[in-house]
């Protein structure tokens, strides 16, 4: 674990930062006080251990409540997210839950956000004569229309940027995951713009999802693939997901066990979407603690890294939080963490004009302090793949430096001249 240098290079504000967030699942978002809001709007009577009673935790660090599953305890934290997970069930539901999670996200600083969905939950249904689970078109296309309300009315109320990367289970079995494959490529949404799986990683193997994530969802759809990996499981996962066509890596944290891998990621430019809180509660070789987290080493080696929730609303927790123990844990200075939002940017499943827009928006931002911060953070890296990603860096600063001062001079100019034609007419 790194320990702050000096107390100049790390006094910067976590909230004012930009962030990206790529790796959150939506039902995973239901904090303790909206359960409350969805358990009385169905009518549902929760067990009293589910939440925990205000005064027996710190709010400061909890401040949408807590779930009452202990720390480490990988069954309790499962049982509280599907009895969570239940009570999303209607197209209201899930613009509640959508709105709550993305104000929250918006107002610490997030430019841009990707929601894990998972149509398995949205559009399942039972036929009552014969019991079979199906999936309903119809429904998936309603529940998906309360996110979209949700997320264009934060967008305009906030400017925030969100899109949807459709999921399928890996421990729901092959045949599970087709099926959702061909749900999502046959009712194509303007904000579903990727595909991935997810679930128990101990389930088959990623070879076996074959037809499903690549044949149907990656070139049928045409959507990029983002798998879970390498969290559980060891660094060969991974290897498994890159060969099924990968571009992104959901947690892939094993990776630093496998130094050919390491680079394999840097020279490639695969994003690894770490989430620290949950790595710290889920995995067992962590022992309950970031020391052994590898999130330092991996950015150091070049990968690049978004951090992330996972599911900010059962773990407590959140992109800020996230970020603030990334800083504190991890030492990463403010330069790292713009590197770290940019990476993500383009990392996105999102168009290449929105992309632009948001990089533009973060250089827009950035003082003389940060940008000598990035001078010298490219002067000091030893990593050739950081190196001459940090390098690129500073060309598109100085060009968008350039750009701000000529449209700023265009600007001045237009303004003169109204100026100068409002005096004439008022001369006449």
């Amino acid at each position: 674990m790194l320990k702050n240098k000096t107390e100049k290079q790390h006094s910067y504000d976590i909230a004012s930062m930009p962030k990206v967030t790529l790796h959150e699942h939506i039902e995973g978002t239901v904090t303790p006080e909206i359960c409350l809001v969805l358990a009385k709007r169905h009518g549902v009577n929760l067990s009293d251990d589910l939440i925990m009673k205000d005064g027996s935790y710190d709010k400061k660090d909890f401040p949408n409540g807590r779930y009452g599953y202990e720390e480490g305890d990988f069954m309790g934290f499962i049982n509280t997210y599907d009895d969570v997970a239940n009570l999303v069930r209607t197209p209201e539901d899930y613009y509640t839950i959508t709105k709550d999670y993305l104000s929250k996200n918006a107002q610490e600083g997030g430019i841009y956000v990707e929601l894990i969905i998972s149509p398995v939950h949205m559009a399942s249904e039972v036929e009552p004569k014969t019991g079979k689970v199906t999936l309903n078109a119809e429904k998936y296309k309603a529940m998906l229309s309360g996110m979209t309300k949700a997320t264009e009315e934060i967008k305009k109320e906030t400017g925030l940027e969100t899109r949807f990367i459709a999921t399928g289970v890996r421990n729901m079995g092959v045949e599970n995951v087709k099926e959702v494959a061909e749900l999502v490529k046959d009712n194509p949404h303007k904000l579903v713009t990727g595909f991935g799986l997810a679930g128990n990683e101990n389930e088959f193997e990623v070879k076996d999802f074959h037809e499903g994530l690549v044949e149907t969802a990656h070139k049928e759809a045409g959507l990029p693939l983002a798998l879970h990996a390498g969290e559980i499981r060891d660094s060969q996962s991974i290897w498994d997901a890159l060969e099924a066509g990968a571009s992104r890596i959901g947690h892939g944290i094993s990776a630093i066990e496998d130094s050919k891998l390491v680079e394999e990621l840097a020279k490639k430019n695969i994003m690894l979407e770490v989430c620290p809180t949950s790595n710290r509660l889920l995995v067992q070789k962590l022992e309950g603690s970031l020391d052994k987290h590898p999130l330092r080493k991996l950015y150091d080696a070049g990968v690049r890294v978004t951090i992330n929730p996972d599911d900010a609303g059962i773990f407590g927790t959140h992109t800020g939080k996230e970020y603030r123990i990334a800083k504190e844990n991890f030492g990463f200075s403010k330069a790292e963490f713009i590197d770290i939002a940019l990476c993500g940017i383009e990392a996105s499943f999102s168009d290449e004009a929105t992309k632009k827009k948001l990089k533009n928006h973060v250089y827009k931002n950035l003082n003389e302090s940060d940008r000598k911060s990035f001078k010298d953070l490219a002067t000091k890296t030893s990593n050739p793949y950081l190196k001459k990603r940090l390098e690129s860096r500073l060309i598109e600063i100085r060009q968008n430096k350039a750009k701000t001062r000529i449209t700023e001079i265009k600007d001045n100019e237009k303004t003169t001249k109204a100026v100068i034609i409002k005096q004439r007419h008022l001369s006449r």
